[in-house]
């Protein structure tokens, strides 16, 4: 049993040492090119990380996916049904009207 926890504890440290880690090499990267580029000011390893998590919660997300979830699936079987009663034709033109509503 304590063989296993040290191994947790050893993971877990090393998971914090990386997580760090890349928070200093985005602001490295960060205050190598962006200042030069566009003029901005350099960052510090506080803004980096309130940078990153700004950027996750924009575009990652909080984790939640619906492909996975009860909704996700009750959609794609749905959908399915929906195209499984209709000829390539009809296929063909619902994906090209999806696609064209989508792209709008």
């Amino acid at each position: 049993m304590p063989v296993k926890i040290i191994k947790g504890v050893g993971i877990g440290m090393v998971a914090i040492a990386l997580f760090f880690l890349f928070v200093y090499a985005f602001q490295w990267i960060w205050n190598m090119t962006i200042p030069d580029v566009f003029g901005f000011k350099a960052i510090n390893y506080w803004q980096s990380l309130g940078l990153l998590a700004v950027s996750r919660i924009l575009f990652g997300g909080f984790g939640f996916r619906w492909s996975n979830s009860e909704k996700g699936k009750f959609w794609r079987e749905r959908m399915k049904m929906k195209m499984s009663n209709m000829s390539d034709e009809e296929k063909s033109e619902f994906k090209r009207r999806l696609w064209q509503k989508c792209n709008d």
